[in-house]
């Protein structure tokens, strides 16, 4: 074999074999020795052996460097891949803390500091009665100038900073204006009142010209506290009341014109928070008997009319603005507004004495003008969808709340409860929607007539007199608490048919309703107790019955609400169980109560023994112990041993040894955590053990060394001492076993 015969054999590489269309020319030296040696003749026996030439070393040369020539002049473009997409994950758009601080922090910070500054400087001056009190009221208005020509100046670049400055000068003017017309008598109250108005005036029109919203917050804020900077206690509400719907209905221009939803809001909360004021300090809320009485009703009835179309009006108005979706957060205000109203109109019109009862008419114009809005929206049209339905649910619950306003009598929560559990039956054989819905809205006119039923209990005190579990509020209240509990039961038990309901899903309202039930029940009995039980029974008999009936929401609820899922709820219901026996055990005056309120705590005890054991077995046979249910176990379990020793001193008329009582009990408590931690090898009890003994060592070094008596330290000393040693000999007893396991897994 020839070194010619193993450059022909050799593979030829892909990219020449690809480029076929023009092979590459060799120089023609080279090309004539490559055809002289293909020329030369091989033995055609391949068997009969030949000497092997000599390397040709030239040819190898010119070759190889001839085909590397090629290959990098003839090699053909790489194909472009397409690139590979890339998915970044959107970043969430961080914060620019030195923004905020630099512009908006600092200024409102600066503005603060200023004034505060000014106020220092002026009252420095008053001081060294440098200036008169002419002067001062004069240097106010200038300060205040010289800060909104600064802020119209720095308008242009600076928008946010003109805009803090400019802030800051009105609250200079609103406070000149009142030092001026309180302290220095400059001012008649009426001339102050005109300058403020004024000064709002002029921060809204700087708040259209400069676009900010928040000058227009600033100055309707200032709006309405005007009034009350120049009042001297002896305005009319007349002339407060007129001055509010104005500014309210300048609200309503400027909100309308530069859309800014806010500005409703805030207007809404301070105009019925200072008619609710007024009115829970007048007359009319107390019913006194003043010769005025009901012409102040008829005055207040008037402008809280007034107030409801303002605030109804502008809201609806500006729901929608731009082409956006309706604004959801005015919604509630419009709720709010009409149930405000009801109360209100109710109120007073039971104040005006009139010759019939006008409250279900009211409720039924409240129905009407929502009415009237729901047709006036329908018409439009734009995706008033939201709306429209919560103004129609509007609708419903005024026109059927207007039985209950105008008549009395527990009768109309019987006769809705009853409505409401039959409607839910009707949808469960039909499976048709408007039963469903129905349904759902006699749930809430139950509960509102409920409360009504109960708000009456709680002020008539002809109830007391009545005898106990034998008068109609009792009837009535049992009656709505099974109602729903039975509603409850019934989308439980039909399931199925609430899994495509379209309101009345099995996920949460079987649980509200199952709350809801047990509330209404437990009110029910422990009202009872209260009103016709004496004082020293009925604490007793409530905490009792409130400890029993977490035991029997313990075992009545464990399939409805594994103790697995919802092993928290649990807990605090023992909680509450604990809390309130340490709450009833510090409340105990000792053996003078007598036998039957003594027997009635130590049953509540046994209640709350019982109680813990049985979650604590409940959790153990479903549940795999963890650290949070040992930890939270253990304190309980600790609290409520501390209340046991309280009650039990406390019966023994040593209630003043509680503080020796407290250093034994918790030793006692600590030694028993250190036993079951050992003995059922969990570190987390041994943990607890210790810190519990801790807390008493404290003590004793704190408190007890010093302000027990000397026998009671010498029983706490020995026993403390006694309980240590025996834990130190155990641990050293136990070791091997205690510790082998030191990678223990803590969940």
């Amino acid at each position: 074999m020839c070194i010619f015969c193993n450059i022909s054999e050799t593979k030829v590489p892909p990219v020449l074999m690809e480029n076929t269309e023009e092979e590459p020319s060799l120089p023609t030296p080279v090309k004539d020795k490559i055809q002289s040696v293909s020329e030369v003749q091989l033995p055609e026996n391949g068997t009969e052996s030949h000497p092997e030439p000599e390397p040709v070393s030239w040819i190898s040369e010119e070759v190889s460097a001839i085909y590397s020539q090629v290959v990098e002049t003839e090699k053909p473009e790489k194909e472009t891949k397409k690139p590979t997409p890339v998915f970044i994950k959107k970043e969430k758009a961080k914060i620019n803390y030195e923004k905020f601080i630099g512009e908006n922090l600092f200024g409102k910070i600066g503005i603060l500091v200023l004034v505060v500054g000014v106020g220092l400087f002026v009252k420095y001056a008053i001081d060294k009665d440098w200036i008169n009190e002419t002067m001062r009221t004069i240097l106010g208005f200038v300060a205040g100038a010289v800060l909104l020509f600064v802020a119209e100046r720095l308008c242009e670049k600076y928008r946010t900073f003109s805009s803090l400055l400019a802030g800051g000068a009105f609250a200079v003017f609103y406070l000149t204006v009142a030092i001026a017309f309180h302290y220095y008598n400059l001012f008649s109250q009426t001339v102050a009142f005109i300058i403020l108005v004024f000064v709002t005036l002029m921060m809204s029109i700087l708040a259209i010209l400069y676009d900010r919203r928040e000058l227009a917050v600033i100055s309707l804020v200032g709006g309405f506290i005007a009034p009350f900077l120049v009042s001297s206690g002896e305005g009319s509400y007349i002339v407060l009341f007129t001055y509010l719907s104005v500014l309210n209905l300048g609200m309503f221009g400027l909100s309308l014109y530069k859309k800014w939803a806010e500005l409703p809001v805030i207007s809404f909360v301070a105009t019925y928070l200072i008619f609710l004021i007024y009115v829970l300090n007048s007359c009319v809320f107390y019913n006194m008997p003043k010769i005025d009485s009901v012409v102040i009703a008829q005055h207040l009835f008037v402008f809280a009319t007034l107030f409801y179309f303002i605030f109804l009006l502008p809201v609806l108005t500006i729901l929608k603005a731009e082409g956006k979706k309706p604004n959801k957060c005015l919604l509630p205000i419009i709720v709010t507004n009409n149930f405000i109203y009801l109360f209100f109109g109710v109120l007073f019109l039971n104040s005006m004495n009139l010759p019939f009862k006008a409250t279900g008419l009211f409720t039924l114009f409240i129905a009407f003008v929502n009415l009237v809005l729901v047709i006036w929206l329908r018409k439009s049209k734009r995706d008033y969808k939201l709306l429209i339905h919560t103004m129609l649910g509007l609708v419903l619950t005024f026109v059927s709340i207007t039985i209950p306003v105008q008549f009395d009598g527990n009768y109309i929560t019987l006769f809705w409860a009853s409505e409401m559990v039959l409607l839910l039956w009707l949808y469960i054989k039909s499976g048709i929607r408007v039963y469903e819905t129905a349904s759902l809205v006699l749930i809430g006119l139950t509960l509102i007539s409920y409360m009504m039923d109960v708000e009456h209990q709680v002020t008539d005190h002809s109830f007391v007199t009545s005898t106990i579990f034998m008068n109609s509020m009792f009837a009535t209240s049992l009656f709505t608490g099974l109602a729903v509990g039975v509603y409850a039961l019934l989308i439980g038990r039909y399931r199925d048919s609430f899994e495509k309901a379209r309101y009345l899903n099995y996920t949460p309202w079987n649980a509200i309703m199952l709350v809801v039930s047990v509330v209404i029940l437990y009110y029910t009995f422990m009202i009872e107790f209260y009103q016709h039980l004496a004082s020293v029974l009925s604490y007793r008999v409530m905490y009792l019955f409130t400890s029993f009936c977490i035991l029997a929401l313990c075992y009545g609820f464990r399939k409805r609400f594994p103790v697995k899922e919802y092993g928290l709820l649990y807990v605090i219901g023992i909680g509450i169980s604990v809390i309130l026996y340490m709450i009833h055990t510090w409340e105990d005056h000792g053996n003078s109560i007598g036998v039957l309120p003594v027997l009635l705590s130590w049953v509540t005890t046994v209640v709350i023994i019982v109680n813990l054991f049985y979650v604590c077995w409940l959790y153990n046979i479903n549940h795999t112990i963890t650290v949070r249910f040992t930890v939270y176990f253990s304190v309980l379990s600790t609290l409520f041993w501390l209340a046991i020793v309280r009650l039990f001193l406390s019966h023994l008329g040593l209630p003043d040894e509680f503080n020796a009582g407290l250093s034994i009990a918790l030793g006692i408590a600590g030694f028993v955590q250190m036993s079951l931690g050992m003995r059922l090898h969990q570190k987390v009890l041994r943990i607890i053990s210790l810190f519990t003994l801790g807390i008493v060592l404290v003590k004793l070094v704190l408190v007890d060394l010093w302000a027990m008596p000397t026998v009671g330290k010498i029983v706490v000393f020995i026993m403390l001492g006694v309980i240590l040693l025996v834990l130190s000999f155990l641990y050293q007893k136990l070791k091997d076993v205690l510790f082998k396991d030191d990678n223990e897994q803590i969940s």
